[in-house]
């Protein structure tokens, strides 16, 4: 109730709230920013879904169509967009398109500067209405998410440029830049996937390799490494600017309900607005929050973060244990696609592709062959069928066991899993460890060796 109600933007009704008004040009460029205790009346609350229908739909009954989670699994939404008016569902085409219209400008503005793209697409886990894992689905970061993006880091930004402006004690999000030697071993494990990288302590030369492996196969994991990399954000009292968002000044405004870093934020703007509104001249600030305050709140803080972050994943886990439990008990089983993120003597590391769910599968239920790693040890080999699974290659599997106490799921290759090119040494035509002249020596060494057996 506080979130979908009481604190939050319920359609077609009055709120309080606390608004960064942003004037912009024609370029997109900051004409104008005002600060003030406001009153909203949101004309309607969409879904990142119906939102992206805006965006990528200029045809009104299919945007109608636009399906909406079941009334357990979301918040009040208010009233369904096959009960609007043409007129109305134009007007909100209008507007969206013309926000996402700046969003997009303000982006590729902020990349250009320097800013990381970290995006990662998160997994969400649905669960029926009595509660058990239903359904997974991957979040793919699109148009509707970096719409709310940009304008909630820009909102931010500017608070956090007037509050260092009226030299206000505060709270900042900080995020400082990497240090050598983490970048070093980034630098080698890229070397490793024969991706070239230059001097990396440059924001520009990081931002050039997330662009590099972008579309790699293994593009989830390589970026882990870079977020191993890269220093945690935190809470500090002083601005000490933000390396991934390539900002000198930024704080925690826009999520006052969930963040408690964001709300001592809140609690400074007003006693600002309500001081700036005063005769005297200049406004005297004079609030119990000093730096020494702020600075045990701020390590507080930090602390509590890295355990809501692993409190977040250890959730997550169990919940994905439950739906491949389940899984494993259908009359018939269920095919993941997966892509092989290690391979070892003993068998291959998987991640699923849709839940970004890890597992193993036993080298003894990759099929009816005696399989052997390869003297690169990026590929298992069947002996007699000639079988090939390298690091890299998507292939099906389905679920052999869950193990609730070890927190790990063990998978077997499916019935049905076909391997679309028997010589997967050549799948991928780019220079890249799939396929370097080693990995084809690997090949003919092992069908000469074969031939001479037969």
């Amino acid at each position: 109730y506080l979130s979908n109600g009481l604190c939050s933007l319920v359609e077609d009704e009055d709120r309080l709230t606390k608004s960064v008004i942003i004037l912009f040009n024609e370029k997109s460029e900051i004409q104008k920013v005002t600060f003030a205790n406001t009153i909203i009346r949101s004309n309607k609350r969409l879904t990142y879904k119906q939102a992206l229908a805006f965006l990528e739909n200029d045809d009104l009954e299919k945007i109608k169509t636009t399906k909406l989670p079941p009334e357990h699994q979301t918040g009040s939404i208010g009233k369904p967009l096959h009960s609007l008016q043409n007129d109305e569902l134009s007007n909100l085409k209008k507007y969206i398109k013309d926000l996402w219209l700046i969003a997009s400008k303000l982006r590729d503005r902020r990349f250009d500067k320097g800013a990381l793209d970290l995006d990662m697409n998160e997994t969400k886990i649905y669960v029926d209405q009595n509660g058990y894992a239903d359904k997974i689905e991957k979040q793919v970061n699109d148009k509707s998410h970096q719409l709310i993006e940009e304008f909630m880091l820009i909102a931010n930004e500017q608070v956090a440029k007037l509050l260092k402006r009226e030299r206000l004690a505060c709270i900042f999000r900080v995020h400082d830049k990497p240090e050598e030697d983490k970048l070093m071993e980034l630098k080698q494990i890229m070397q490793l996937h024969n991706i070239s990288c230059n001097n990396l302590s440059k924001p520009s030369e990081m931002s050039r390799l997330l662009q590099k492996i972008k579309n790699h196969p293994q593009s989830y994991a390589l970026k882990l490494n870079i977020l191993k990399s890269l220093k945690q954000a935190q809470y500090r009292n002083i601005s000490d600017g933000h390396y991934g968002l390539a900002k000198h000044d930024y704080t925690h405004f826009t999520s006052p309900i969930r963040r408690y870093s964001d709300l001592i934020t809140h609690r400074i703007l007003d006693a600002y607005l309500f001081k700036a509104k005063s005769k005297s001249s200049p406004p005297k600030i004079d609030f119990h929050y000093d730096q020494e305050k702020l600075e045990s709140i701020c390590n507080h803080l930090n602390i509590k973060e890295r355990n809501s972050i692993d409190a977040e994943r250890e959730s997550t886990k169990v919940k994905l244990l439950e739906y491949f439990e389940l899984a494993s008990k259908k009359s018939k089983l269920e095919v993941f696609d997966a892509i092989i993120t290690d391979i070892k003597d003993h068998g291959l590391f998987i991640e699923l592709n849709e839940s970004q769910a890890f597992g193993f599968i036993h080298i003894s239920k990759i099929g009816n062959d005696h399989y052997y790693l390869s003297s690169n040890k990026r590929s298992i080999i069947g002996k007699r069928n000639k079988d090939v699974y390298n690091l890299g290659d998507q292939i099906k599997v389905s679920v052999l066991e869950v193990d609730k106490f070890k927190r790990q799921v063990d998978f077997k290759i499916a019935e049905n899993n076909k391997i679309s090119n028997p010589n997967k040494f050549y799948h991928n035509k780019k220079p890249s460890i799939y396929s370097s002249a080693k990995h084809l020596n690997e090949l003919r060494k092992y069908r000469r060796k074969s031939r001479k057996k037969n």
